[in-house]
């Protein structure tokens, strides 16, 4: 073996030492920051440490998942004020994307209890304000709502939703009791298309994928003058699936 191929063994090594120790390192510290969140208390603050850790594992998510992340209308975002983020839902990773782009604001999302159990993610949901929503129990989920809705006065979070209430390749029909948080309130809402998160699973290892986070619209709060929950929520559905079979449209024409 000359001496060229065992130098260039010796880099190659120690490129994926070091890829290694800092996987292990960035797991470590993950691991002993969860554990100083209790399970047993309830968090009423949102924290900028807990929030820039959560962020900085998201960010770490996607780039083991190898996305390429395209966002569009970030321009929009009302990062001045707290709002209701409204988005289809494809993938796990589709919050994931939100909270690291949205970085500059604080998102606490409703989501399914089951969620609550996975092993390092429940403790930083917990701390991130995030708020479980019983889909079978009308009262346990009009208690999220209310919450949700003290969050905002209270000027705590923004607070993320996917009212299609469960992940699906095609639209579903959107719940309209969620938008009750931003009817109450009178806070913005930003409708939120994401495109692509569908694929990940399909691509990964061996590929990247490209993801799109398009903000399409911020409806204001003056809809409420005129327009009920109903006829709001299907506003929001029916912007998203436009845009949807305008992607798709044009993928197919080329």
């Amino acid at each position: 073996m000359n001496t060229f191929v065992r130098f260039s063994l010796i880099i190659l090594a120690c490129i994926i030492g070091l890829v290694l120790v800092f996987h292990i390192v960035l797991w470590l510290f993950m691991i002993l920051v969860c554990l100083t969140i209790s399970l047993k208390k309830e968090y009423t603050k949102p924290s900028k440490f807990y929030n820039w850790v959560f962020v900085l594992w998201y960010r770490y998510m996607m780039i083991a998942g190898r996305l390429r992340v395209h966002v569009s209308g970030y321009e929009k975002v009302p990062l001045a004020q707290r709002f209701l983020l409204v988005s289809n839902h494809c993938s796990k990773f589709d919050n994931f994307i939100q909270c690291a782009v949205l970085k500059k604001t604080q998102l606490a999302y409703v989501s399914k209890p089951e969620n609550f159990k996975i092993p390092i993610g429940r403790r930083f949901m917990r701390r991130g304000l995030y708020l479980p929503i019983a889909r079978d129990n009308a009262r346990e989920g009009l208690k999220t709502i209310l919450k949700a809705i003290e969050y905002i006065t209270a000027d705590k979070v923004s607070v993320g939703i996917f009212p299609e209430g469960s992940r699906g390749v095609e639209l579903q029909e959107f719940k309209p009791g969620s938008f009750k948080i931003a009817e109450k309130t009178r806070c913005p809402v930003v409708v939120c298309c994401m495109k692509g998160t569908g694929n990940i699973h399909v691509n990964w290892p061996w590929r990247k994928t490209d993801v799109y986070m398009d903000i399409l619209e911020v409806i204001e709060p003056s809809v409420w003058d005129k327009k009920n929950t109903v006829e709001v929520s299907q506003y929001a559905h029916d912007i998203i699936y436009n845009d949807i079979n305008k992607k798709s449209n044009i993928e197919n024409m080329g």
